[in-house]
């Protein structure tokens, strides 16, 4: 069956020139117009370690008639995020018009995690198996912008709430995937700093007309404050927080990647 459906199609009207012989001699140029009309993709299986997903012609009103089935699958050995940004659809009591339907697994009947309309954000959602289905569906009439989603598989984004340990990129000591973007929290109690140390660091070079880290790279962030962002080989130094968070974001593009990185972090109470 098909992961997605609509009963409008989306039409492009396109403008071009042609030449054409009227005879030996004559050449007239002809100026066309055509209709190009071809149905919106919605929906599909999602198999990279991190992704986005949106509604229809987001973040413009999604079409009614719409249904859209999104399949999040990751690794066997591990489970999957997913963190709403955006979430606006039409609101009804029982949620019956339009909706987001979430599945532990990847079909309806696997165990339902929620149904969700309106517009309040649906809480961040961890699937106990390696897939996750989201069913969208619109009615016959009135809309809205639609939601906007982020997934990401357990290895790619995690929170350590121990007081020392160790984490790396996706695959290390082999080379990370392309195109992902994940993200490290490490989470210590109130009245604690976070001390880190990079053990390896390896990812894809600067920019060499920039020299900046526009390609891959690692980005930490002490709160809300960047401390800095690092690539090529140009490992991180040892780090303390200020308070007693860090979050580490590794960036990839679609092109060249590297072996990644390891790191080590010991929490430890403040001096008073």
């Amino acid at each position: 069956s098909s992961l997605g459906k609509y009963c409008h199609p989306i039409c492009v009207l396109f403008l071009y020139s042609s030449q054409m012989n009227t005879n030996s001699r004559v050449r007239m140029s002809v100026r066309i117009m055509r209709w190009l009309c071809f149905a919106d993709v919605c929906g599909g299986v999602l198999t990279g370690l991190s992704g986005l997903l949106s509604s229809p012609q987001y973040p413009d009103n999604y079409p009614n008639n719409a249904e859209c089935r999104w399949v999040m699958q990751v690794s066997n050995s591990t489970v999957v995020s997913l963190v709403f940004y955006d979430f606006q659809l039409e609101k009804s009591e029982d949620c019956s018009f339009d909706y987001v339907s979430l599945f532990d697994g990847p079909s309806v009947s696997h165990r339902h995690l929620g149904h969700f309309c309106g517009g309040t954000k649906p809480p961040d959602i961890v699937s106990s198996t390696n897939q996750l289905l989201l069913v969208f569906k619109s009615d016959f009439n009135i809309g809205g912008r639609g939601f906007k989603a982020s997934y990401f598989s357990g290895e790619c984004q995690q929170v350590f709430t121990a007081i020392t340990g160790n984490f790396s990129s996706p695959r290390y000591p082999n080379i990370y995937p392309n195109n992902i973007n994940c993200h490290w929290t490490v989470q210590q109690p109130p009245g604690y700093r976070v001390k880190v140390q990079f053990l390896h660091f390896e990812l894809e070079a600067r920019d060499s007309l920039s020299d900046a880290c526009d390609y891959d790279f690692v980005a930490i962030f002490d709160g809300d404050t960047l401390l800095g962002k690092w690539c090529g080989q140009d490992q991180p130094p040892s780090l303390l927080s200020s308070g007693n968070r860090l979050l580490f974001v590794l960036s990839a593009d679609r092109k060249s990647a590297s072996r990644g990185f390891h790191v080590s972090y010991a929490g430890g109470k403040q001096n008073t």
